[in-house]
């Protein structure tokens, strides 16, 4: 019998860098301007400034970053237009995929994520496992669709607004009444797919999303 070699390709440094500094910038630890140094972030990841250099260089072409010669990145801004944009998008693909979804998604999976959100609100406040929770709600109301181009675009409209969906999160002031809230909406939609009503369903995306978008805006305006 014979044996087939396959090659186990690992990361590069350069690569594993990029994914951590992406993944901080869009969960906002390093958040709007924030300034990027190449050596504090070589010593804080313990690696040479090459790849921490060509990691900023990949995630100005994402937009994420501006490159400061000689010493950097400085994080993009978010602007009233990246909320208005994000959220127009997302106001005509979710309420009208989650209408569609509601006959579809499984008894089991709303009871599960209905139990992990409640156990979660109990809980200290956990980013990592609150980002997660948010995600699987939000999948939940279009995985189970057929029209995979539909799909498609939402994922792709998630992932470009990550950064700015979480921004109210990491508003000092804002935090904690935003968490709740957010908990609450979210305890109101899988209520909602309970009736099995595609109106009702959409209804309650929509004001949810007319809310994150409020929220998002106001932590615009103060810029916590």
């Amino acid at each position: 019998m014979a044996i087939v070699n396959k090659k186990i390709v690992m990361m590069s440094m350069r690569d594993q860098m990029y994914d951590a500094l992406r993944e901080l910038i869009l969960k906002n630890s390093y958040g709007p301007n924030a300034i990027l140094q190449i050596d504090r972030l070589a010593e804080d990841f313990g690696v040479s400034a090459t790849p921490v250099r060509e990691a900023l260089v990949r995630l100005e072409g994402d937009g994420l970053v501006s490159l400061i010669p000689n010493k950097g990145a400085q994080v993009t801004d978010i602007k009233e237009g990246d909320i208005l944009n994000n959220w127009e998008m997302r106001r005509l693909l979710e309420p009208y995929a989650a209408g569609q979804s509601v006959s579809l998604i499984p008894d089991e999976e709303v009871l599960q994520l209905e139990s992990e959100i409640r156990l979660f609100r109990g809980q200290p406040f956990d980013n990592d496992l609150y980002v997660d929770l948010d995600t699987k709600l939000h999948n939940l109301l279009y995985v189970h669709l057929s029209n995979g181009f539909l799909k498609d675009t939402i994922r792709r409209v998630h992932q470009m607004s990550i950064r700015i969906r979480y921004f109210p999160e990491g508003s000092t002031a804002m935090h904690e009444k935003v968490v709740h809230a957010v908990i609450q909406e979210h305890l109101a939609i899988l209520d909602a797919i309970r009736t099995r009503n595609p109106e009702t369903v959409s209804r309650q995306v929509s004001l949810h999303l007319q809310n994150g978008e409020a929220r998002a805006m106001a932590a615009l305006a103060g810029k916590v």
